[in-house]
């Protein structure tokens, strides 16, 4: 087994999901795949159990709650039992790689050294329109279309402009060097990677985000520390929100979990009341409070990117 990456997911009460859609849509490529549980019902635990057996996945449960303690369980369980992963690949549900020998380029970029500097790794995602139109037919034609590519959290301070993906921001398609890989200050989550050796060194999990905001608060971790947040736009994922309707999970996870649906995404609030605890500023609107608290991250990649003309 090809032993540099690890992929991996967090299931919660969505087992179905797992066996109908993860294990069919992500081709391995001979990299292990690891589910850990999030504190699921129990019988849901013990579906899961067997479908991990069955597929001769190994299955951990979080030794705490939310997608941050979930992490931080699988990368214990690498300490202790894969010494030479360095990377973890972390996908939702509804999301799988399109690109060929998508963890293998992934993996060759490690064994060059290429990696060894970076916080985490994001990819260019794209789905069958809804946020991406027309990206899809462009990908098929191989046209390397731009999707979405992550979020200019610090450096474009206003809601829309945020996104980092053409349907809100045309000026990206004027400038080559999107197609390029880039550092950003948060990188899309649908699936998100994580240097396992400098999480390690600088990362604090909290139990404080469940669903929502777990890699947002990695990536800004990771430039408080300055490890830039990379994006490798060459690489794309489908994400299929759609899919979910299938087992009976609502789409939209935010709109879900504000509703209460602590069943499958967990609390919503509160994560957002944690990030502003911990960081100093609303995630929702950082322009409100950022030019107030800069000062405060002198020194570091967050200071740097609110200081960054993104466009």
């Amino acid at each position: 087994m090809k032993d540099n990456i690890i992929i991996y997911v967090s299931s919660r009460n969505n087992y179905d999901m797992l066996s109908g859609e993860v294990f069919k849509n992500i081709d391995t490529e001979g990299f292990e795949f690891i589910n850990v549980d999030d504190k699921s019902s129990a019988e849901e635990i013990e579906k899961g159990k067997q479908m991990c057996k069955d597929n001769d996945v190994v299955f951990l449960e979080n030794k705490s709650r939310g997608v941050q303690m979930a992490t931080q369980t699988l990368i214990d369980f690498i300490n202790e039992n894969r010494p030479n992963c360095k990377w973890i690949i972390c996908f939702q549900h509804d999301c799988y790689p399109i690109t060929k020998k998508f963890f293998s380029r992934i993996s060759k970029l490690i064994n060059d050294d290429k990696l060894d500097e970076l916080g985490s790794l994001g990819f260019n995602r794209i789905d069958m329109g809804k946020h991406t139109p027309g990206a899809y037919d462009k990908w098929v034609n191989d046209d390397k279309p731009l999707g979405f590519l992550g979020l200019a959290h610090l450096s474009i301070l206003n809601e829309a402009g945020r996104w980092l993906q053409p349907s809100r921001n045309s000026w990206l398609l004027d400038n080559k060097n999107w197609r390029k890989p880039f550092s950003v200050e948060i990188n899309a989550w649908t699936s998100f990677g994580i240097n396992v050796n400098n999480w390690n060194k600088c990362i604090e999990p909290t139990d404080e985000y469940h669903f929502h905001l777990w890699a947002p608060d990695i990536s800004i971790q990771f430039l408080y520390h300055n490890y830039h947040n990379l994006v490798l736009p060459d690489l794309y994922l489908m994400n299929k929100q759609e899919l979910k309707s299938k087992y009976s999970i609502d789409v939209n996870s935010a709109h879900s979990a504000r509703r209460g649906n602590e069943y499958h995404f967990g609390h919503y609030e509160p994560s957002h009341e944690a990030w502003k605890k911990r960081w100093g500023w609303d995630y929702s609107k950082p322009w409100t409070t950022l030019e107030n608290i800069k000062e405060n991250y002198k020194g570091t990649l967050i200071y740097d990117f609110i200081n960054h003309n993104s466009i």
